[in-house]
């Protein structure tokens, strides 16, 4: 517990590090982070009071405006709590650090409560300090806040490390957060975010650029289809309408401002008309001259959506039967395949009972209703209307 004590003196602390009265081995982050909780957020390190948290149904509002963001992150998140196996929560907020989705072990459960960190909590920075959720959407940059780095003295007994989540044009749509009651060790643990966050940017975008076509692409033929691979949504026109972060590492294209609006034609040196005849799977990549860097990547087209196959919104990732599946049919939709999976199995754990799968997926009936549509899907005549199986 933290006593009053510790927390006048990590108020003291704070105020002396900013002032430049006492020097302290702190990230250069985390002082700027410090200087703007007291300059322009106008925080006291002392407060105490909880994390405001939004109405459910502001809740929501939030949710379905962000999805499919919150679908695909939730097979990031359950994976991640999995891989660490401690006392750790995961956490997805909105752009504006409003925690939209949580999952946790159960031992830290008790710990998540005290501290606030709950679905419906706002934790930008300019609400609760330097933490990881709001630093690292403050400056767009991932971050580990550990122990008496946080800015809040109620806070410091957490260790965060979070990361932004951009979207296919470079816009911040949210962060994805690792909070414990534990000492985290830097460099693997912003690795795990990191690669976690690659895989809802790419999830995402292949989602939102459905109808349009999406050239994959390496330097490495075998390295297509996984996290680090580029991704570039081309509009009818020819023109680049979308990016992943890889696309531009492996372009050297300094921001999405670059790169999106080109003509494909200008930064590989081929037209459109002659992109759409790269079908096929990683294997079948061929050879792409960059214009500009004289080098070779390798390349495959999945070719746009077709407007009949409309569905209500991705809902999960891939799993590793759906990927194969994908892999075997090209020319079949691979998010339409893996959200009509990921459907199937909760509604049937739920035994078809809406309301609670829609809750599992963080959905409104509605839209869930609307999805199943989309895909054809009806109640399996095996189960009753109020989830109890039929004689």
């Amino acid at each position: 517990m933290r006593t009053a004590a510790n927390t006048i003196g990590h108020a003291r602390l704070v105020e002396q590090v900013v002032s430049g009265q006492r020097s302290a081995q702190l990230d250069l982050r985390v002082r700027e982070s410090w200087r703007r909780c007291l300059s322009d957020y106008h925080l006291s390190p002392d407060q105490s009071q909880h994390p405001a948290v939004v109405s459910v149904a502001q809740l929501r509002q939030r949710r379905d405006r962000a999805d499919p963001l919150c679908s695909i992150a939730r097979v990031e998140m359950a994976a991640l709590a999995r891989l660490l196996n401690a006392p750790v929560g995961v956490m997805l907020t909105d752009h504006e650090g409003v925690i939209l989705g949580y999952t946790g072990a159960a031992n830290f459960a008790e710990i998540a409560r005290r501290a606030g960190l709950r679905e419906g909590a706002i934790w930008s920075e300019a609400a609760q300090g330097t933490n990881g959720m709001g630093t690292c959407l403050a400056i767009r940059e991932p971050v580990l806040i550990e122990a008496d780095e946080h800015f809040l003295a109620r806070n410091v007994a957490l260790t965060c490390c979070g990361a932004p989540i951009l979207d296919s044009s470079g816009q911040l749509v949210g962060a994805l957060n690792i909070s414990g009651h534990l000492r985290l060790s830097a460099a693997p643990t912003l690795a795990l975010v990191r690669l976690a966050v690659q895989n809802i940017e790419n999830r995402a975008l292949l989602a939102q650029h459905r109808r349009q076509h999406l050239l994959r692409f390496h330097p490495h033929r075998e390295f297509i289809s996984t996290a680090g691979e580029g991704i570039l949504a081309i509009a009818a026109d020819g023109r680049i309408d979308g990016a992943n972060l890889a696309a531009l590492e492996w372009l050297g294209m300094p921001s999405h401002a670059a790169l999106c609006g080109q003509p494909v034609e200008q930064v590989f040196g081929l037209e459109l008309s002659r992109l759409e005849m790269l079908h096929g799977g990683p294997a079948a990549a061929q050879a792409l001259p960059q214009r500009d860097r004289g080098s070779l990547c390798f390349g495959i087209v999945q070719p746009p959506q077709l407007p009949a196959r409309r569905s209500a919104g991705f809902i999960g990732a891939a799993s590793h039967g759906a990927s194969a599946l994908a892999g075997a049919l090209p020319h079949a939709d691979a998010l339409a395949l893996a959200e009509r999976k990921v459907l199937r199995e909760v509604l049937d754990a739920c035994r078809w009972n809406v309301s609670r799968a829609a809750m599992q997926l963080h959905l409104s009936r509605r839209t869930l209703h609307r999805k199943l549509k989309a895909h054809g899907m009806r109640r399996h005549s095996g189960w009753n209307v109020d989830g109890g199986a039929d004689v």
